[in-house]
């Protein structure tokens, strides 16, 4: 008499090896979405920067604030009381955007991202930024590995 199926060892055996399999996959899953994120940053930081670069060619001063997207670029008669037409939140939420303070005068300014809400944990690139100066014109980016 031949027996056919799976026995109950069998198929335990079999929920475990997967079970194993998915505990390792995860984590690398959610560091793949955590880095396909990391655009969301790339892309208000750049925004941010060519918005300082629209408002530095009628001002003496890079902005030390953003207005939000629906404000108006102000170039008032510091960096302090100049602000720029940007966001302080990225396009899909994952960070928010800041001009780092005292960072901007007339020849420099840092925009950094912190991660927020579901990109929180990515604690290796907190926060990203990007920094323009004189040393440094078309811009330092940091942490490494974060661009």
């Amino acid at each position: 008499m031949s027996d056919k199926g799976f026995g109950l060892i069998e198929i335990v055996v079999t929920i475990a090896l997967i079970g194993i399999l998915a505990a390792i996959a995860y984590p690398s899953y959610q560091d793949s979405i955590r880095k396909s994120r990391r655009a969301d940053a790339h892309a208000a930081i750049q925004t941010v920067q060519l918005a300082q670069e629209r408002l530095r060619g009628n001002c003496r001063f890079y902005a030390q604030t953003l207005s939000g997207a629906t404000g108006a670029d102000t170039c008032g008669a510091t960096a302090a009381l100049s602000s720029v037409r940007a966001a302080a939140t990225s396009p899909d939420s994952y960070y928010n955007i800041s001009i780092t303070a005292n960072s901007a005068t007339g020849n420099a300014y840092t925009v950094e991202a912190d991660p927020t809400g579901k990109q929180a944990g990515d604690t290796s690139c907190d926060p990203i930024t990007l920094t323009i100066n004189n040393a440094n014109p078309h811009g330092l980016k940091g942490p490494a590995g974060c661009w």
